[in-house]
């Protein structure tokens, strides 16, 4: 396991095995990253949101780009997300696919096994499907995952209040 020092890791989540983070990453409250099968990469400037599950099988490594968004409840399983991706809240990346640099994936979508995903693109629907290819995404996902950055900062500064049943840490 290889955690840059400059990230932040929420308290209550749970790295397990051969997980590489580099630097600027967030892996926010209840996310997941199990590198037990196979290993993990996560690029810098990249966030894990909570309740995201990041896993492997055997055969397939996931490997995730730099300042890419993982949405809440998100699950990455066996896959590539190239980078400045978004992968949009409960969305779901399955064994073998791969998503290219600069794609949106909304929220809820189901990218199927094996699936590859051009460049640019905004996936929607289940399954996947790409609706468009549109270069100005990248836009989009490049402020996502610098409000993540900020927001780590912050988090890591303990600047909000908290209260875990594990910590009790009330500042």
């Amino acid at each position: 396991m290889k955690i840059h020092p400059s990230c932040f890791i929420a308290e209550n989540a749970t790295i397990v095995g051969d997980v590489t983070i580099e630097e600027n990453c967030s892996v926010w409250y209840n996310a997941v990253l199990r590198g037990d099968r196979n290993s993990i990469v996560i690029g810098k400037g990249t966030n894990i949101q909570d309740n995201a599950v990041v896993h492997v099988t055997k055969h397939n490594a996931t490997i995730i780009g730099e300042n890419v968004s993982i949405g809440h409840s998100a699950v990455i399983h066996s896959a590539k997300i190239g980078s400045n991706c978004l992968i949009g809240m409960s969305a779901t990346v399955l064994d073998g696919a791969e998503i290219g640099d600069g794609s949106l994936i909304g929220a809820c979508a189901l990218v199927s096994e094996n699936k590859k995903i051009p460049e640019n693109s905004l996936v929607l629907g289940v399954p996947g499907k790409v609706v468009k290819t549109d270069k100005k995404l990248v836009d989009i996902i490049t402020r996502n995952a610098e409000v993540y950055r900020k927001l780590a900062e912050e988090h890591k500064a303990k600047k909000y209040s908290r209260y875990t049943a594990l910590t009790q840490d009330k500042g």
